[in-house]
């Protein structure tokens, strides 16, 4: 993603500018605005890739790390550019988006859209779940920390963890979020099977696209999965409180639930991932909430921020 947001920039003639959000509709979603920002921030190549061309949607023409704002306008001002007051004067008459591209966004939103249709709500048997497995990543640079750490459903007991590393170019991008740690997580997941349930650190079916992070990873490795989020991305949280928690619906369908510990006057909110029903991703969570983060994946972000630090500690 980083050569294709480069590779568009270097396509922005002299005398013209372009936009943050334009580069990201060019890469195949809007979404991808503040990574390109990021990138810019990061270009070591000024000369193939004029990140000075690049400006904010207002006109403003923002940071340059090549020497701040004032070299920027001078740069743009030296290839006809009309400066005034910090912005481009007029936008419309340097405005560039004929960018050539093979939109590598809307092809992985495809991808996902393939995957979503073979999530699954129920699963074949309905026996009970033996294990939860709490999963994280933390990032140091380009290098990524997964750490899962295995619980008993009955006793709460860990009886396993594991903590892996590797070298990640996959940017943050919202709705994305899957194919940045599919790759990170995959040679923790190759031992698990219908028995084990992974609680995963993002949204299930309780998601914008209805197919998030926990959902993919579900999905992926045809594993039963729960999501437990920090963040509301969409839905209406409705109903009285039955014990400690209450329904989230999304257009009138239920899809997941908010679920407060008596630590903590925060909820975390829990959905379905894939293989498993709405009731029993909110029956199961309830089961390890003690702080606001259930422990499967309290437990398993502690494991890998530990690693990021360079401790294996619990």
């Amino acid at each position: 993603m980083w050569k294709a947001t480069y590779d568009l920039v270097a396509q922005v003639p002299m005398g013209r500018v372009t936009t943050y959000g334009a580069v990201a509709k060019a890469l195949g979603d809007v979404v991808a605005s503040r990574f390109v920002g990021l990138a810019m921030s990061m270009n070591d190549d000024i000369v193939r890739v004029p990140c000075r061309r690049v400006v904010q949607t207002d006109g403003r023409i923002g940071g340059y790390t090549g020497g701040g704002p004032e070299k920027k306008t001078r740069l743009l001002r030296s290839e006809g550019i009309e400066v005034t007051g910090g912005r481009i004067a007029d936008m419309e008459r340097y405005f560039f988006d004929e960018f050539k591209s093979d939109y590598p966004l809307k092809n992985l939103r495809k991808r996902q859209l393939l995957m979503k249709r073979d999530l699954r709500l129920t699963r074949e048997g309905g026996s009970e779940f033996e294990k939860v497995v709490g999963v994280d990543v933390a990032y140091k640079g380009d290098h990524a920390f997964s750490a899962m750490v295995v619980l008993d459903v009955d006793s709460g007991v860990e009886v396993a963890r594991a903590v892996d590393e590797i070298e990640t170019r996959f940017p943050y991008m919202p709705t994305f979020l899957g194919f940045r740690e599919i790759p990170v997580i995959r040679r923790l997941m190759h031992d698990l099977d219908s028995s084990t349930v992974v609680m995963y650190d993002g949204n299930g079916v309780l998601h914008p696209n209805g197919f998030g992070i926990a959902s993919q990873v579900g999905v992926e490795f045809g594993i039963p999965t729960i999501g437990v989020a920090k963040r509301l991305l969409c839905g209406t949280v409705t109903g009285r409180w039955h014990g400690n928690a209450r329904e989230i619906r999304v257009g009138g369908e239920l899809a997941g639930h908010v679920l407060r510990s008596p630590l903590s006057k925060k909820g975390v909110f829990v959905s379905a991932g894939h293989m498993i029903t709405s009731e029993e991703a909110l029956n199961i969570t309830r089961r390890f909430v003690r702080h606001r983060v259930p422990e499967p994946t309290r437990m398993a972000h502690i494991a890998a921020e530990s690693a990021r630090r360079g401790t294996r500690n619990k």
